[in-house]
């Protein structure tokens, strides 16, 4: 089999990903797709919606979401042609192909391509895509395999069939079927998948210089009276003087001079990039702010509730739900009461589901503050 010959490439050249490019949009209960920025690409007329995704077949590629219409779903590309027409009960794209496993509305499965050319009829119990890029193929409690094109390999009549081993001396996979009539090994072709053939390079990462120090402490510092251990976390300290805390990390030399009232530590991060960034919760008159490890505020002191999510804090104030996203620092309230998921798109683009539990309707919200609604 031929070799995959890639130096650096990033993960999502050769998987399904999820595309940031545009951003599930609602309106009056209706889905369409907006860009970044909240700009309507694509018009809300669907009843739900998922997220773009890219499929790749050697240097090619398929970008395409699954919509729903009438308990119905469908295919549509980012310009909103209609790729796979909205009439299936199921449908799943098949890894690194432009083919997607389908259901019908009597529960049978066959296999159509994305310009919606049937590969496989709708007569079949399963269809699974399996090793050596095939699919398994079910019918009335038999099996056989079919190839990628939808060519029939392996006639469908065998009780099991157990993949054996590959020669690429002969170019041939071996395979053990049995029925109740006969046992035997059968023979297919190996099939390359045509990634392998993708040869890529990318430049070297470079990683940015550390945020410059601004403030720098020795143990023969006049400016703290004490210096607290912070609990479960080495080398990090409280520094107090007058009833005020500051903040230092003596491995790497920074921190701030004690000028807060209340100073609890809260977390730690680490970006390749930035290298570790330190958050702690300041307090005042009972309500509770942000700072990082240089002092910077990145809260007001204004928060009843301040809890750590993966990609964001939660936020309450008032008895209303907000979100800070650690990697823009934006703040978004709106009408939601309840954060249901966090979603890495492609380029690191973060958006969360959230929810309003009163009137049963839910949208996304950017990191960049964008609400994805009218």
């Amino acid at each position: 089999m031929k070799k995959l010959f890639l130096i650096l490439v990033f993960s999502s050249v050769l998987s399904n990903a999820q595309n940031s490019e545009l951003i599930p949009f609602v309106s009056n209960k209706k889905w369409g797709f907006s860009d970044k920025a909240g700009k309507i690409m694509i018009q809300p007329v669907y009843d739900s919606v998922g997220f773009f995704n890219a499929s790749s077949v050697g240097l090619k590629y398929l970008t395409y979401a699954y919509v729903y219409q009438n308990q119905k779903m469908g295919v549509i590309d980012t310009k909103n042609k209609v790729l796979l027409p909205l009439q299936y009960a199921h449908l799943r794209n098949v890894s690194n192909s432009f083919h997607f496993i389908a259901t019908n509305d009597e529960g049978k499965s066959g296999l159509v391509a994305a310009d919606n050319q049937q590969l496989l009829p709708f007569e079949y119990d399963a269809i699974d895509d399996i090793l050596n890029n095939s699919y398994l193929l079910k019918k009335q409690n038999k099996i056989g395999i079919a190839d990628a094109s939808g060519k029939i390999l392996i006639p469908v009549i065998y009780d099991q069939i157990v993949y054996v081993d590959e020669d690429d001396r002969t170019g041939k996979c071996r395979w053990r079927v049995n029925n109740d009539t006969i046992t035997q090994y059968l023979y297919t072709a190996i099939y390359d998948d045509p990634n392998d053939e993708i040869y890529m390079t990318v430049p070297s990462v470079t990683y940015k210089d550390k945020a410059a120090i601004s403030y720098t402490l020795d143990e023969n510092s006049k400016d703290f009276e004490e210096k607290i251990p912070i609990r479960y976390e080495s080398n990090l300290f409280l520094l107090r003087k007058k009833n005020l805390f500051g903040f230092v990390d003596v491995k790497e030399k920074i921190g701030f001079q004690p000028k807060y009232k209340q100073l609890d530590y809260f977390f730690n991060s680490y970006n390749y990039e930035k290298g570790k960034k330190h958050y702690l919760i300041i307090e005042e008159n009972h309500k509770k702010g942000l700072v990082d490890g240089y002092g910077n505020q990145l809260l007001k002191t204004e928060y009843d509730a301040i809890k750590k999510e993966f990609h964001y804090l939660e936020l309450t104030q008032n008895n209303q739900t907000g979100i800070f996203f650690l990697a823009t620092h934006k703040v978004v309230f709106s009408d939601f009461n309840k954060i249901k998921t966090a979603i890495e798109l492609d380029n690191d683009f973060v958006v969360l589901l959230v929810e309003n539990k009163d009137t049963n309707s839910v949208y996304y919200v950017g990191q960049n503050g964008v609400i994805y609604k009218n």
